[in-house]
This record gives C-alpha cells, sequence and structure tokens, in this order.
C-alpha cells in the first residue's frame, strides 16, 4: 500500500514539475527546484522502498504539491460565489505550501478583495492606489491599475472606471483580459460611448474570435454591445433558455440584457416588465445582477438609441456573427458542469480502492466482479462485463486508465454530449470485454476492462480532433490530439505484469472498432433520443449486473469446477485457476521461483503467491518442502514452525478431522524478521518416493482469502488408483 501511495505521489509530483517547466516563468524557479528535489526523492524511495524516506517523499509532496493542488480548487470555488475573504484566505496558506513560487506579490492583491469585501469599494481602492504608490515594477503597476479600474467598474462608476483605463492603458488593452473586457464594455454601454465599445468589441474578435476556448467570452461581449446599442430582436434571439446555456449565463443574467435591449430601443414598458422579472428568476449567485436590474429601472432612458449608419451597420454584422455561433453551437456544447465523466473518474477509483481495501486476494476480485471466462461463459455471470470495467489490480495500469478518462472525457462529454459519452466509454468498452472473454481459451484469465473504457474514450476524442466538422484550428488540434495518440499507444502496448490483469487485443480492436462509430453519427433529435435511450438501458443494465454479482457465490463456482489431475502418482483435484508449471520461472520479486507443479493464477492478480507441489517426503531433521526443493533459498530465509491461518484450519478440520490436521507439517519462512511464506506438507505414505503434497502461500494470509477452497485441494489428495 505505502509503494502504490509512492508511486502515485511520484507520478503527481512529475506532473507537476513537468507543467512548471513548460510554463517557464523566471519568477517561479525556486518552487521549479523545490519540487526537482521532491520528484528526485519519490523515486529514490520507490526504488529502495525504505519506510522512512517513503514517508518523509509522500509527507513533502502531500504538503508541497497535492494541498495546494486541492486549495486551489477551494479558493476557485470561493470566487465563484464572491466569498473573497475565504478566498484570499485560502490563497494565502497556498501560497505558504509553495515555497520559491513568487505568489507573495499575487498575495498582496488578492489582499485587496478581502478588502472591499469588509469596508467596500472605497476601501478597496484606497488600498489599490497606496499599492501603486510603492509599486516599481511596471508589470506589478499594470496589474494594480487593472485591479482599481475593476473595482471602480464593479462599483458601478463607469465614468471614472474608463477615465482611469483610458488614462493608463492603451486602446484594446482590454481585450487581453476577458472579465476587465467585458466590465468596460458594459462601463461604454451605460455610459452612451458606443464607438468606443465597438472599437474594444473589434478588438476581441480579432484577438479571441478563432480560439474556440474564448467562443463564450466573445459571444458575451457581442451580446453586451447589442443590448447597449438597442438592438433587441437579436438579444431577444439569443437569450432562449436553450441558448442562454450556451452563452453560460443565468435566467436572471438574460432578463437583465433584454431589459436594457427593451429600454436602449425605446420600449420602456416591456423594458420596465423585463427588469422587474430579475429579481424573481435570481439565484443564490445573482445578487448583483439584481443590483443591476434596479439601478437600470431607475435611469431608463427618454428615448431610443439612435446609430449612426455606420455604426448601426457594424452592429447588424455583430448579431449576425452572434447568431451563426449561437446556430453552430450545438455541436460545440457549453463548458458548463460536467457529470459523466467524474463519475467514470469515481467508479475507476473506487473499484481500485476497492481492492486494495477488500483485501480479499484473488478470491476478493471475483468477489468484487472482476471478468474471467471460467465465471462468464461457463456459469453464465454476464453481468461481469458490467462491473469487470472497474476492477484494477495494477497500479500503472489504473493511472493510465484514469489518465485517459481525466484527459479525453471533457472533451467527449463537451462535444458529443452525456448521452454519447456513456455509450463510447461503458458501451463500447462493455462490448469489448464480452468479446475479449468469448475469444480467451484460457480459463484462469483475468481481464482488464478499465484499460477498454479508457481506449473508448481516447479514441472518441481522437475521431473528434480530426474530424473535419469540428471547427478547431489546425494548431489547437495538434497540440490537443498528440497526448491523446501517445496515450492509446501506451493503453495499447500495456503488457500484463506479474500482479496485472490481462489485456486482450481483440478486447481492444472491438472496443476502437464500436467507439469510431458511437462518436461519429450526427447531433440528430431522434438520433439524441436513441443514444439517451440506449445509455439509459446501460445504466440499468450496470446496475443489474451489480446485484448478480452481489448475490453469485464465486467460492461454489470454483468448487464446482476442480478437475482432477495426476501428479507423481498422487490424484489433485483443483478448479481452473490453477495452472501448471512445467518449469522453474523467475521470482520476479515474490518470494520463491515458481517451481514445477500447479500455480495459483487468480491469486498472483492481487501479488499472491500460492503453489500446490509434490515430493517426496521428508527425512528426520530434513528442512521444509520448499527449501529441499530450492536449497538456494536457505541463504535468505529462515524456517520456524508456523501456524496455519485460523479460517484455514477451521475449514482443514472439518474435512479431515483433528487428526488429519495434526498430521500437518506447517512451517513459516521468515526474512528479516519477517513471515514471508508459509509451508503446509502432507504425507502420503502409500505412494512410496512421491508421497507429500505441499501448499506454499506468500504471504501466509493468502490461505484465508479462499480457505475452504485451499483446504480441500490439500485434503482431497489421495494416491491414484492404478487399472489392473
Amino acid at each position: 500500500m505505502v509503494s502504490e501511495a509512492v508511486l502515485f505521489m511520484a507520478i503527481a509530483v512529475g506532473v507537476a514539475f513537468a507543467g512548471q517547466l513548460r510554463r517557464g516563468d523566471p519568477g517561479q524557479r525556486g518552487y521549479l527546484m523545490v519540487l526537482g528535489g521532491i520528484l528526485l526523492l519519490t523515486i529514490i524511495a520507490a526504488l529502495r522502498a525504505d519506510p522512512f524516506i517513503c514517508v518523509v517523499a509522500l509527507s513533502l509532496g502531500t504538503l508541497v504539491v497535492v494541498v495546494p493542488w486541492i486549495l486551489d480548487l477551494a479558493v476557485r470555488a470561493c470566487f465563484g460565489r464572491e466569498w473573497l475573504a475565504w478566498a484570499v484566505r485560502l490563497a494565502s496558506w497556498r501560497t505558504m505550501l509553495m515555497p520559491g513560487a513568487g505568489l507573495a506579490r499575487q498575495q498582496t492583491i488578492l489582499h485587496g478583495l478581502a478588502v472591499l469585501e469588509r469596508r467596500g469599494v472605497d476601501g478597496a481602492l484606497a488600498y489599490f492606489r497606496v499599492l501603486a504608490q510603492d509599486a516599481d515594477d511596471d508589470t506589478e503597476l499594470r496589474v494594480i491599475h487593472e485591479q482599481i479600474v475593476s473595482m471602480l467598474l464593479f462599483g458601478q462608476r463607469w465614468s471614472e472606471g474608463i477615465a482611469h483605463y483610458e488614462a493608463r492603458f492603451p486602446p484594446g488593452y482590454a481585450a487581453q483580459r476577458p472579465p476587465l473586457a467585458l466590465g468596460l464594455l458594459r462601463a461604454y454601454g451605460e455610459s452612451g460611448k458606443l464607438d468606443s465599445a465597438a472599437g474594444l468589441l473589434r478588438a476581441i474578435e480579432e484577438l479571441l474570435g478563432r480560439d474556440p476556448r474564448a467562443a463564450g467570452v466573445v459571444s458575451q461581449a457581442r451580446l453586451t454591445f447589442l443590448a447597449y446599442a438597442g438592438l433587441d430582436d437579436p438579444v431577444t434571439g439569443a437569450l432562449t433558455n436553450a441558448r442562454m446555456a450556451r452563452l453560460g449565463l443565468s435566467a436572471a443574467s438574460g432578463a437583465l440584457f433584454r431589459g436594457i435591449a427593451l429600454s436602449r430601443a425605446g420600449q420602456l414598458d416591456a423594458a420596465q416588465v423585463e427588469l422587474r422579472r430579475v429579481e424573481d428568476l435570481a439565484g443564490s449567485r445573482d445578487d448583483r445582477v439584481v443590483h443591476a436590474s434596479r439601478k437600470a429601472m431607475a435611469h431608463l432612458p427618454s428615448e431610443a438609441v439612435a446609430l449612426p449608419p455606420e455604426l448601426s451597420r457594424y452592429a447588424e454584422r455583430v448579431a449576425a456573427r452572434l447568431e451563426g455561433f449561437l446556430t453552430a453551437a450545438p455541436s460545440v456544447r457549453r463548458a458548463g458542469p460536467l457529470w459523466i465523466t467524474p463519475a467514470l473518474l469515481v467508479g475507476l477509483a473506487v473499484g481500485y480502492l476497492g481492492v486494495l481495501a477488500w483485501d480479499g486476494g484473488g478470491a476478493g476480485l471475483l468477489r468484487l466482479g472482476a471478468a474471467t471466462p471460467a465465471l462468464i461463459v461457463e456459469a453464465g455471470q454476464w453481468g461481469r462485463v458490467f462491473t469487470g470495467l472497474w476492477v484494477q489490480t495494477d497500479p500503472i495500469g489504473m493511472l493510465l486508465s484514469v489518465y485517459g478518462v481525466w484527459l479525453a472525457g471533457p472533451l467527449v462529454e463537451r462535444i458529443l454530449g452525456r448521452a454519447r459519452v456513456v455509450l463510447v466509454s461503458v458501451g463500447a468498452a462493455t462490448a469489448g470485454l464480452a468479446a475479449a472473454v468469448v475469444t480467451n481459451h484460457e480459463p484462469s484469465a483475468v481481464l482488464s476492462g478499465a484499460t477498454l473504457l479508457a481506449t473508448g474514450l481516447v479514441t472518441a476524442g481522437l475521431w473528434i480532433l480530426l474530424s473535419p466538422a469540428t471547427a478547431l484550428p489546425r494548431r489547437t488540434r495538434r497540440v490537443l490530439a498528440l497526448p491523446l495518440v501517445l496515450l492509446l499507444t501506451a493503453l495499447a502496448v500495456t503488457i500484463p505484469r506479474s500482479g496485472a490483469l490481462d489485456v486482450s487485443p481483440v478486447g481492444m480492436l472491438v472496443t476502437v472498432v464500436l467507439a469510431l462509430l458511437l462518436a461519429m453519427p450526427p447531433a440528430r433529435s431522434r438520433w439524441t433520443i436513441v443514444q439517451r435511450g440506449v445509455a439509459a438501458v446501460l445504466g440499468l443494465a450496470g446496475l443489474a449486473a451489480v446485484a448478480m454479482v452481489a448475490m453469485s457465490d464465486p467460492h461454489a463456482v470454483a468448487m464446482q469446477q476442480r478437475r482432477p489431475l495426476s501428479a507423481r502418482g498422487i490424484e489433485l483435484s483443483v478448479p481452473q485457476q490453477f495452472v501448471v508449471v512445467n518449469e522453474v520461472q523467475p521470482a520476479d520479486g515474490a518470494v520463491w521461483p515458481l517451481q514445477p507443479g500447479l500455480h495459483d493464477a487468480l491469486a498472483q492478480r492481487v501479488g499472491h503467491r500460492v503453489q500446490l507441489l509434490v515430493t517426496a517426503a521428508a527425512g528426520q531433521g530434513e528442512p521444509s518442502a520448499l527449501l529441499r526443493i530450492d536449497p538456494a533459498l536457505g541463504h535468505a530465509l529462515i524456517e520456524v514452525e508456523g501456524e496455519a491461518p485460523a479460517a484455514w484450519e477451521e475449514a482443514y478440520r472439518e474435512r479431515a478431522g483433528a487428526d488429519g490436521l495434526a498430521a500437518l507439517r506447517i512451517t513459516t519462512l521468515r526474512r528479516n524478521g519477517e513471515d514471508v511464506a508459509l509451508v503446509i506438507e502432507r504425507s502420503l505414505e502409500a505412494v512410496p518416493g512421491a508421497d507429500c503434497v505441499v501448499l506454499v502461500a506468500s504471504p501466509p494470509a493468502a490461505l484465508a482469502h479462499d480457505a475452504e477452497l485451499y483446504a480441500a485441494i490439500l485434503g482431497d489428495a489421495a494416491a491414484a488408483v492404478e487399472d489392473n
């Protein structure tokens, strides 16, 4: 558990280090060096597995990387709810945990927001003006004056805000700062300076018009200009319920814009009705919108806005561009909250943590819903093609799967919608896992569904980026597609290691093909209904699969599927999870190399090793069976009299009786004072020269995970009956 946590931490610190290196901010070189030192420490901890170094690496990584990241999310959330004092306080804690990041100057400016909350606009302006007097750095001074303009606009002191901006900044500068630009556009509109508003809007469109990520900001800027220009028809047409969602506006904000447009068009009665609706439609975050509507009602213009011919023609072109965006917007959904992608990430995390927390060995994987041909094809438990998507034992495979969902999921969900993201992930992966099960002829295989789920999403994301129908600049496509290509390659060449689940090429191929087909269809209303229906069916099938797995008994299936095997004159009865080993295989980090005999492939999936061996019985004073088979192990292991897990002893006593249990030779193998393996020997004196059946387990507790099965295997061993 600690080694896996260190591995996770090394990857997290590595990602943070790479991001910091890519930004190349000279003011944050100190923090970059700190991250580099922690990254080196976590790598050393992962390689040496020293407990002290592991604890130090985990502690430093948590304090310097993980906690600041959590605090940054909390700061953003507080700003979104206008809890300015809490946002500044959390930001100060983040600054303390990021030494050398150069955030002290930023913290000084953020403190002005707390002053705004406590002392109002005048107090915040006084604070920033003092900072401006003391500042000697041009960059810092520019940021301070931006804040002064923002404070004036926040207080709806439009003329002062415009004057301060135009005295300190060149024309079009605000286009580089979208929040400042939107506030300044409104200030120009309230002050009747529509020529200046048009100039700023041109600068915004030139700078941000080709960036799809800024489409919402550009559209809001166009809407603001049109509202103050008095073009009520385009504004009303743009503020239907569906279109407001695409613009990222609340219902109260939409009513405010409609009221402003109607008042500037000279329809004062209709404007008053619309502005009064703002308070009824307002939510918990619309306090400023309500305040703006009240002020708008108190200062309604006496007549309609008269636009000069050139400005009128420009406004019509702006209205056409806004309508064009809103018409095409269904293919590019609003950047609102994601639901399916976080749910997929939570499902993967719960599945992996469930494997760690359950500590049920290989049998625990089956109880959690792992997909195996023995249970699906032969026992008919097809629900495991759903539950198997969430079971993962390999930390590297888990990280690849989570990273794939995290990287491609938001893109697919926002472009294709929630229904299709379910289809290309859960739907395609379920079909791929079913194909993998059907074509896999190894009953002991345990197949990875998490890899297939990530593969489906990454494939759909690549299709979106490469499709001509996706209106993205070439450079943006290239930047976004390269990580997905590399990740899909990593998923495709995943090589199962000891303790990892099997990755099926057939399953991946089926998943890729289905994901491509499901990502292609256009977003038509009838097709959308079908998509939602299929996604709902998948959800219900998943719930039914969970219930089926919860009620199933994989232990009973394993007992029923036991098959007879003969080894050196002894008849054994073992389930299909035991595979034959014909020659010595490398230890691969385990306590002992795999010896010729039978090996529990299912236990290996969680890093355990359980073997069933047949050998000659021990003579007087000879070591335990494993050390007799491989004497070289005696240099690293010490054997002492051992005791089997209580659950296994109870199961064996029920099968063989107290005398049978007493006849066993049980030895514990120790390394560096730790019990690392358990050797249980049962002598069968009727078979000369091959009269000892040996059950070896590492760790010793592995026998308790399916105690009845392991007890039955050893207890049912008997001399083979010779045909006369």
